[in-house]
């Protein structure tokens, strides 16, 4: 996709910062009052349903608390949030986005506690650790390395490589600086991707990313990549001309998706397709092409989804095709589109999420959870749409109502 000139400023800016990536462990409370949301129905998705007119107490930026809201007392001093006819979730995750500063405020008005960079830069340290510190109000950022990358890339600020060679000193670089994982991109040569997938191997950093455009996507599956993005590989397989992006779609052959979303379970692949910023992409196709690019990426994230294969919520915001936040709610609405359940689609921004990234204490209402949570007017169970309704927010123990969110410049 094209860069932008606000996105060089992002990385000029990074070129200027001399400090180092901090560890993706910045989760400090800025949390120094006691609260109890009253009379709110709670949709934990880790059990099934719904807890109806339960108290939640959040302390020292946990859930300390939860139960039936006329015997759960509500401690001396709390700080009350009035829920009743509300709806509890846990904080959601965009997992597939470019951070920028200025975007910040804009995740956390549509309930996006944490969000998952996808090309690191280094003065991106400087954000997580203002947020850390309580004096930038934004999403807990964890980030991937800049993307590994050959000569020409379109994004600035690459990890460029040829030489297979040298895949292990720039993973192990790469990690030492603090990055979460290890972003390919669609450059890189097999031998080459396959040096860096050894090497990440070696030091205990997954790998994640688009497969690039000389690997099979059966290849990455057997290599063991942790993720897929934009459903990378999978379209030069299923095209009947084995095109790439949006054009693959238009001649993709459904008989060849049970097979790939099989393959993909049985590797334990996990996938971010970003449907909703493809639907935006594909406007640039025929009305009939359109249609019949939105409706076969939806069938084939069906499939992955039938053959048990695992699947995140994700925009790619931050480049300037759709917004950042509100747009987590449209990728929402296509999953379920697709065919999968409201409630499978919650679990998906929330807890499988945060299973994906290794916070076990992350993406549920549950007593000794981390309090990143959502307050909606509506139901989401009922209709996926509801997440849209943000009344507050819980971050990190604090919080933040819908005049608060939307007060923040």
């Amino acid at each position: 996709m094209p860069f932008t000139r606000r996105m060089w400023l992002v990385v000029l800016l990074a070129c200027t910062s001399n400090i180092a990536p901090m560890s993706p462990d910045l989760l400090a409370s800025q949390a120094s009052e006691t609260l109890a949301l009253v009379g709110v129905n709670v949709i934990p998705v880790d059990g099934d349903g719904l807890e109806v007119d339960q108290t939640v107490v959040v302390r020292d930026g946990r859930v300390a608390a939860i139960g039936p809201a006329n015997i759960t007392s509500v401690p001396a001093g709390a700080r009350v949030i009035e829920g009743r006819g509300r709806y509890l979730v846990p904080g959601l995750y965009d997992m597939h986005v470019h951070i920028r500063t200025a975007d910040l405020p804009a995740y956390l008005r549509n309930g996006v506690t944490t969000v998952r960079n996808m090309w690191g830069y280094t003065s991106l340290t400087t954000t997580q650790r203002s947020i850390a510190a309580g004096t930038l109000a934004g999403p807990t950022i964890i980030s991937g390395s800049p993307g590994f990358d050959a000569p020409p890339s379109q994004w600035p600020a690459p990890e460029l490589i040829t030489d297979p060679a040298l895949a292990d000193d720039l993973v192990m670089k790469q990690k030492a600086a603090g990055w979460s994982f290890i972003k390919v991109y669609t450059g890189l040569s097999v031998p080459v991707y396959d040096a860096i997938v050894v090497a990440a191997r070696a030091h205990d950093i997954p790998v994640s990313g688009h497969v690039p455009t000389a690997v099979d996507v059966r290849h990455a599956l057997a290599s063991g990549q942790r993720s897929i993005e934009h459903l990378t590989g999978y379209d030069r397989v299923v095209s009947a001309t084995q095109r790439g992006g949006t054009w693959a779609w238009t001649d993709a052959q459904g008989d060849r998706y049970a097979g790939l979303a099989d393959a993909t379970a049985k590797a334990g692949t996990w996938n971010c397709p970003t449907l909703a910023i493809y639907a935006e992409l594909s406007k640039q196709h025929s009305a009939a092409d359109r249609a019949i690019i939105v409706r076969e990426r939806r069938a084939f994230v069906l499939a992955l989804e039938q053959a048990g294969a695992a699947l995140l919520a994700g925009t790619d915001a931050g480049i300037d095709v759709v917004a950042p936040g509100s747009s987590l709610h449209d990728e929402l609405e296509e999953f379920v589109a697709a065919g999968l359940s409201p409630a499978r689609v919650l679990r998906m921004a929330t807890l499988d999420a945060a299973r994906f990234l290794g916070q076990p204490d992350g993406g549920r209402v549950a007593v000794g959870a981390r309090a990143d949570l959502v307050l909606l007017t509506g139901n989401p169970l009922t209709r996926i749409g509801e997440t849209r309704n943000v009344e507050g927010i819980v971050l990190r123990g604090a919080w933040h109502s819908r005049a608060a969110l939307e007060a923040l410049p």
